[in-house]
C-alpha cells in the first residue's frame, strides 16, 4: 500500500516526468488500488492538480492498454470520470460499445454511471430505452449521465416528462427534473425552470443549476423582461456559501453579472436589481472581511471574492443611496411573488431603511400569515412597532406558532 500511496503522490506532483511515469504505471498495470487512493484523495486536491492528473492519465492511454480502464469502472469518481470515459470513447468500436451496453444494463451502479456517460460520447440509440429508464434514478451520477446521453441522441421522451415534473408538488421531484433538463442541454427549457424556481421552497438549489444550462450573462442580455433572471441571481446570492459552494462564483460569472447590474441600474432604476446589488454588497463584504467563511477556499476563489467586493465598494455613495431609495418600490404591489417581497424586507431590515416604513406597514393589510410575520419582524428591526395594533394583527393569525412569534416580537 505504501508503494501505491507513493505512486499517487508522484502522479499529483510537479515533476512532469515522474508524474507521467506514474500515470503510465497505473494505466499499464490496471492499478485499481492506486486509482482507489487517487479517488479518495480527489476532493482534497486543487482543481489545477486534478486537471494535470487528468491530462497525464489521458496521455498514458493508448490502443494497447485502453481496455485496462475497465478495471477502474468499479470505482466511481466524478473528478476523473471524464478522462476515463473520453479515453474509452477515443477507441470506440462495435465490440467496446457492446461491452459498455452490457455494463449499462447489468453492471454495478458505478459501472452504470460510467457506461451512461460513454453513450453521451457515442450516442448509439441502442441504449436509449435503458437510459430513459435511468433518467430519474435516485443515483445522481446515473441520472445525470443518462440525461446527457439522451440529449446527445435527441431522444425527447424523458425530456417531455421532465418538463411535466417541473409542475409537481414535491420540491425534490422538481429539483430532480431540473437536474435532468440541465444535463439534457436544451436551452428551450430555461424559462420553464425559472418559473418552477419562483414557486419552489428549494429555489436556491434550482437557481444554482440554471447557469449550467444557460449563463446568467446570456439571460441578462437577451431578456428585456428581467424579472425571472434577477430572481435567479437573488436566489444564488442567498444560497452562496451555504447551499452553493463559494467556488461556483466563477461558473456563475458573478463579477460580470454584478458589473452588468451596476451599469444597468444606473440607467434603469429597477427596484429588484437594487435589492440584489445591496444583498451582494452585504454578502461579499462579509465574505471578504471574515476569513472563517473562506478558510477552505483556494487562492483564486478568495481573490475573486475580494475583486467582487472591491467592485461593489468602489461605487459612489450617491449610487448606493439611490439603490436604498428604490428598494421600497419592491413592496408596491401584492402581485409580486412572496420571494421578492421577502428579499426586499430583509434588505430593508439589514440596512435600516426607514424611508420604506410606510410601504412596509402597508403589507400588514395582507391576509398571508407568513408575510405578516416577516413584516412585523422587519418593523421590529426598524424599531417602528409603536403604531401597529398588536391585537388587530393577532386576530388575523390562525397558526399558533406564528401567533407566538408575533407575540414575542412585540415584547
Amino acid at each position: 500500500m505504501q508503494n501505491k500511496e507513493q505512486l499517487v503522490k508522484d502522479l499529483t506532483a510537479k515533476d512532469e516526468k515522474k508524474a507521467f511515469d506514474a500515470a503510465c504505471s497505473i494505466i499499464d498495470n490496471a492499478d485499481i488500488e492506486a486509482f482507489q487512493i487517487l479517488s479518495a484523495k480527489s476532493e482534497f486536491l486543487f482543481d489545477f492538480v486534478k486537471n494535470n492528473v487528468s491530462k497525464r492519465l489521458s496521455k498514458a492511454v493508448n490502443e494497447n492498454n485502453y481496455k485496462n480502464l475497465f478495471s477502474f469502472l468499479k470505482i466511481y469518481c466524478p473528478d476523473f470520470e471524464e478522462v476515463i470515459v473520453s479515453s474509452l470513447a477515443k477507441y470506440a468500436n462495435e465490440e467496446l460499445t457492446d461491452e459498455m451496453f452490457e455494463l449499462l444494463e447489468s453492471g454495478t451502479d458505478e459501472q452504470k454511471a460510467y457506461a451512461a456517460k460513454y453513450f453521451s460520447y457515442i450516442p448509439d440509440t441502442i441504449a436509449a430505452d435503458i437510459l430513459t429508464d435511468y433518467a430519474f434514478s435516485d443515483n445522481e451520477a446515473i441520472a445525470f449521465n443518462a440525461a446527457k446521453a439522451l440529449g446527445a441522441m435527441n431522444i425527447d421522451t424523458a425530456y417531455k416528462k421532465a418538463l411535466e415534473l417541473l409542475k409537481d408538488s414535491d420540491d425534490f421531484t422538481v429539483l430532480k427534473a431540473v437536474k435532468f433538463l440541465v444535463a439534457y442541454e436544451d436551452k428551450n427549457a430555461v424559462n420553464n425552470i425559472l418559473k418552477a424556481m419562483e414557486k419552489s421552497s428549494m429555489s436556491e438549489n434550482i437557481a444554482g443549476e440554471i447557469p449550467y444550462l444557460e449563463s446568467l450573462m446570456e439571460l441578462l442580455n437577451q431578456n428585456e423582461d428581467k424579472r425571472y433572471v434577477l430572481l435567479c441571481i437573488d436566489n444564488i446570492l442567498s444560497g452562496l456559501g451555504e447551499i452553493l459552494p463559494l467556488s461556483q462564483i466563477f461558473c456563475f460569472e458573478m463579477f460580470e453579472v454584478l458589473e452588468f447590474l451596476i451599469s444597468y441600474n444606473a440607467k434603469n432604476k429597477n427596484p429588484q436589481a437594487s435589492v440584489i446589488l445591496l444583498k451582494a454588497l452585504s454578502k461579499f463584504e462579509m465574505l471578504a472581511q471574515n476569513d472563517e467563511y473562506t478558510f477552505d477556499e483556494d487562492k483564486n476563489t478568495k481573490q475573486e471574492i475580494n475583486d467582487i467586493y472591491n467592485l461593489l465598494k468602489k461605487q459612489q455613495e450617491y449610487f448606493w443611496n439611490a439603490q436604498k431609495n428604490l428598494v421600497k418600490h419592491e413592496l408596491d404591489t401584492s402581485i409580486k411573488p412572496f420571494a421578492r417581497i421577502n428579499s426586499a424586507l430583509r434588505i430593508i431590515a439589514e440596512y435600516k431603511l426607514h424611508q420604506a416604513q410606510q410601504e412596509v406597514e402597508n403589507l400588514l393589510e395582507s391576509s398571508d400569515e407568513i408575510l405578516i410575520c416577516e413584516t412585523i419582524s422587519t418593523l421590529k428591526q426598524l424599531n417602528n412597532l409603536e403604531g401597529v395594533d398588536k391585537n388587530a394583527i393577532l386576530s388575523k393569525i390562525q397558526d399558533e406558532n406564528k401567533k407566538a412569534i408575533i407575540q414575542s416580537l412585540f415584547l
